[in-house]
């Protein structure tokens, strides 16, 4: 509450509106939070040294690194079977469509569970699920391996998206565990990287061990990899789960489970300790609880229950959140068409790849990801912070958004080349890198300055509003594989990149008055209990 007393001071003599995603980076507070340049740290953080927020650097790497490295392999087991179409279809004896449908009910199945996932989360921590989870991975990959039958494969596919949800929503919620409001962008953009960058080389790996060892040994590959990486997580991804009170600054109650609880401050040292917060930023480290893989659920688990199922159904109708979504849901899906139909393309006489061939294209997706990831979150943050300063220190959630401008076209252009490309067959290079490298730039820079915009508006529900955009996300990517060949049999490749091109471009170019009317829709739902499940987070 001291710092939210701060807030009010220093807005009143500034004359500015104080509501959710407006942020007061200069002041009294600012030398409270010790930020270097008068910078703000928000979330403020408590003075206890267990705080994630308060973890070294060396921690934080660790932590972040280990739940990325998880998400990457989750991922890549999901989302690799595109070039080994042409086996699957001679094994199981299925058309084009029924090989799309292995990735679509995947893909359907991991949207959907994230909204169980999210409140498991919340009630157990991120720790146990995700640890917990991984071993689920193992065994669906090792049932993919062993797989003999159509039926069988198609339902390891589907318990595959299940147990691989994990990798869409937890590691946003860690980052808002350990990290900054100016360092998120950074991160988020980190994250989408490592979550495309699966789905862009996995079909590298996939479909090169197809053609040399068979498409099972891929699978087996996959066992290896999420067996690692479990282990990697019980070895260096300790609990991020901190519970704070309304005011989005730190608490004395520590851990959110009972186990936690043994090392939470006395209350009544709670004034004093947000007083001093501050003093243990980069000195901090993980304590012997938060490495514990099992606790004892939070007694509040039937409101993490309630609050987390009927939550996303309820902010699905909040504007912001839901362009945040589409601005997920549109280049994901993009590179969805591209995936699916990139080995029927290449693989056709016109181009003759083989099998390790058309893996070898997603080298552009990878690329392209890499430069949007490098320069996506950097921009934003650096476009946000240059607007504050000519704001007198005021910051605004939609300062982000013009960061949006280039990297939106290169994703128009990404949708002409798709279309008219794949009608005229055009040569090969223009595909892949004007189509393809584009796609990979865009799936990486929109989500991570979208997402971000999003989570600075609505912190205490970063989980839901991943929840809304990957079950959104993945739905429409379900009909796409549903439905791509289908459109493509009777009116051409042009009609289906152009029925994305229509999805993909609605929230694009409501970001124009979204940037201008943002703040006044942030005001309508300034007093939404929204705000007040900072309580629970």
């Amino acid at each position: 509450m001291v710092g939210e007393r701060l807030d009010q001071k220093a807005a009143a003599g500034l004359n500015v509106e104080i509501i959710p995603g407006t942020e007061l980076m200069t002041g009294e507070f600012a030398r409270a939070g010790g930020s270097d340049k008068g910078s703000v740290l928000v979330p403020h953080p408590s003075n206890n040294p267990a705080d994630p927020l308060n973890w070294s650097l060396t921690w934080k790497l660790i932590t972040a690194l280990s739940q990325l490295l998880y998400v990457w392999v989750l991922v890549c087991s999901a989302l690799s079977l595109a070039p080994m179409f042409p086996f699957l279809g001679m094994q199981f004896h299925l058309d084009q469509q029924q090989l799309s449908l292995l990735t679509g009910l995947n893909v359907i199945t991991l949207g959907f569970a994230n909204i169980f996932i999210v409140p498991l989360s919340n009630i157990f921590g991120r720790r146990p699920i995700s640890i917990f989870f991984g071993l689920l991975v193992i065994l669906t990959n090792i049932w993919q391996a062993l797989a003999t039958t159509h039926s069988s494969f198609l339902a390891a596919r589907a318990c595959n998206g299940v147990v691989a949800a994990t990798s869409e929503t937890i590691m946003v919620q860690v980052i808002a565990d350990m990290f900054f409001l100016h360092e998120r962008g950074f991160w988020v953009g980190l994250y989408f990287t490592f979550y495309f960058s699966g789905a862009f080389l996995g079909p590298i790996m996939s479909g090169n061990i197809a053609a040399r060892h068979g498409w099972r040994s891929f699978f087996w590959l996959t066992v290896a990899l999420a067996a690692f990486v479990t282990l990697l997580l019980i070895v260096a991804f300790p609990e991020t789960r901190w519970r704070r009170n309304s005011s989005n600054h730190a608490g004395s109650k520590g851990l959110s489970n009972d186990a936690g609880e043994t090392e939470a401050k006395l209350e009544s040292e709670a004034n004093s300790e947000m007083a001093a917060g501050g003093q243990m930023i980069g000195k901090g480290k993980p304590s012997k609880a938060q490495w514990s893989p099992f606790q004892k659920p939070d007694s509040r688990w039937m409101t993490f229950i309630i609050r987390d199922v009927t939550t996303p159904l309820i902010v699905f109708f909040n504007p912001i959140v839901f362009w945040a979504a589409l601005m997920l849901a549109g280049p994901a899906d993009l590179l969805l068409i591209f995936n699916l139909t990139e080995s029927g393309l290449f693989g056709s006489p016109a181009y003759g790849f083989t099998p390790g061939a058309v893996g070898y294209t997603n080298f552009a997706f990878f690329v392209g990801g890499i430069i949007g990831v490098l320069t996506a979150g950097p921009l934003s943050d650096w476009w946000a912070r240059r607007a504050t300063i000519k704001n007198s220190g005021i910051r605004e959630a939609e300062m982000r958004l013009p960061a949006l401008i280039p990297y939106c076209c290169f994703f128009f252009i990404s949708h002409v080349v798709g279309a008219v490309g794949y009608q005229h067959l055009w040569h090969w290079p223009a595909i892949i890198v004007c189509g393809f490298g584009f796609s990979g730039l865009a799936v990486t820079s929109i989500p991570t300055i979208a997402i971000a915009y999003a989570v600075d508006c609505y912190k205490p529900i970063s989980g839901e509003i991943m929840v809304v955009a990957t079950v959104l996300k993945n739905v429409l990517g379900f009909c796409l594989s549903y439905w791509v060949f289908n459109v493509q049999a009777q009116k051409g490749w042009v009609a289906v990149y152009m029925t994305q091109f229509a999805v993909s471009m609605f929230p694009m170019v409501m970001t124009v008055p979204l940037y201008f009317f943002g703040k006044s829709l942030r005001r309508w739902t300034r007093n939404s209990d929204l705000h007040r499940m900072e309580a629970l987070v």
